[in-house]
Parts: structure tokens; C-alpha cells; sequence
């Protein structure tokens, strides 16, 4: 695990699975689309896009059901889906956050958005999930050359609240995620969503956590120093 570090300026969040509970949503869409279509996804092939920018989530996929597979059919069946359940049930914000976005705003601390989301749908879902107008900036994996595990999401969001990486603290969920912020040069606390990082990677996390009430905690410690 990498040292510890003593405070930080901003904080960069990812979106779905970290903030807003939609990656078990998108996982039974995917599933669903493909079934009528007349293929069986595994939940274990759903699971390792997690994290993934749209592009780079279509190439893996491809490659683990075959170049038959009906991606373009499956996509749009799955997407149409996803939309009508986002919308329909609304979007849930995960425990904590909101306590955790308001004690960071009454510190003046910058946040951002860092997200493999297309920038249209990262926008719907945080206005369905009331969360629209809390960041300073949101960065989308359709505005950078490269989605996660890239780490441009990242450089592009902190470069547009003017911080320094090494300074700056990511909130994630996800294996993907956490390569991506780390590759950026962040110190990454990850909350696990549909699943943990694996042993192989994470030893590059700051601290792995189960809740952002836990995150919340150890950011209270880090800014102790600037508070005081």
C-alpha cells in the first residue's frame, strides 16, 4: 500500500458504482439484451467491464463472446433498457455521499467527476440522482483520447481544477478505476462495488474500504492537518 498522505486539495469521484448504485442495473440489462438475442452473457464477463470506457468495454466484450456476437443488436436492446429503468425507478445515491459532498463543500475542497460514462447519459444520471449541480467539473470517457484504464479521465480533470495529482485524492470502485487514477499519479481509496480489485492490484490503493462513510473517515484524517 502506497505511504501515507497528509492532506490533499481535491478530491476526484468516479460515477457509477461509487456514488450511484447502477452498475448492478447495467450488468442485468446486458444480460437481459443478450438473452433475447439468443446468447448467454456470464455475469463473470459483465463483471470484468466494469470500469471500462464504452470503446474499450465493446473491444473485451467482443473478444470473449466471439466476432459472431451481435454487439450492435445487444448494445442498443441494452441501452434502451438501462434508460427505461434509470428513468423509470430513479437512481440511487450511495449511503454517505451526500454527507460527504457537503463536508467537503463547507471545506472548500474541489471535486470532480472523473467517469467512463458518455458525457450525455453521465449528465442524466446525476440530475436524476440530484447530484447535478455539486462538481466543479465533469470529465467523460467521450471527452479524452482514452477511457479507463487509461488514465486520461483523470489528467483531464484535475488539469481543469487547476490541482496537483500528488495532492489529490480519487474515490473509486473498481480494479479499473483504481489503475486508471493511479496511472494519473492519485492516491486512490477504493469502496468496492460488484467486486474488489484483485490481489494483483490492489496494493496500489491507499486504503480499500467498505463504505464511503469509511472514505469520509479517513479524508476527516488526512485534512486534520489543513483544519488545524
Amino acid at each position: 500500500m502506497p505511504g501515507p498522505l497528509a492532506t490533499f486539495d481535491a478530491v476526484v469521484f468516479d460515477m457509477d458504482g461509487l456514488m450511484i448504485d447502477t452498475e448492478r442495473v447495467a450488468l442485468e440489462c446486458w444480460i437481459e439484451s443478450a438473452r433475447v438475442a439468443g446468447w448467454e452473457i456470464s455475469r463473470e464477463t459483465c463483471l470484468a467491464l466494469v470500469g471500462l470506457g464504452q470503446r474499450e468495454s465493446r473491444q473485451q466484450l467482443l473478444d470473449a463472446m466471439g466476432g459472431k456476437f451481435p454487439l450492435t443488436e445487444v448494445s442498443a436492446r441494452g441501452r434502451e433498457r438501462y434508460l427505461q429503468r434509470l428513468r423509470g425507478e430513479g437512481v440511487a445515491v450511495k449511503p454517505g455521499l451526500l454527507e460527504l459532498l457537503d463536508w467537503l463543500e463547507a471545506r472548500a475542497v474541489p471535486v470532480a467527476v472523473a467517469t467512463s460514462t458518455l458525457h450525455a447519459l453521465a449528465l442524466e444520471k446525476l440530475a436524476l440522482a440530484g447530484l447535478g449541480d455539486r462538481f466543479d467539473t465533469i470529465v467523460c470517457a467521450d471527452q479524452v483520447p482514452k477511457g479507463k484504464p487509461a488514465p486520461d479521465v483523470y489528467r483531464e480533470a484535475i488539469a481543469r481544477i487547476d490541482a496537483d495529482a500528488a495532492r489529490c485524492i480519487a474515490l473509486e470502485d473498481s480494479e479499473i478505476g483504481l489503475r486508471a487514477a493511479h496511472a494519473a499519479g492519485l492516491a486512490c481509496i477504493v469502496v468496492p462495488d460488484l467486486l474488489p480489485p484483485s490481489p494483483a492490484y490492489e496494493s496500489l490503493a491507499h486504503a480499500i474500504v467498505p463504505s464511503l462513510r469509511d472514505a469520509h473517515r479517513l479524508l476527516a484524517d488526512m485534512l486534520a492537518s489543513r483544519d488545524g
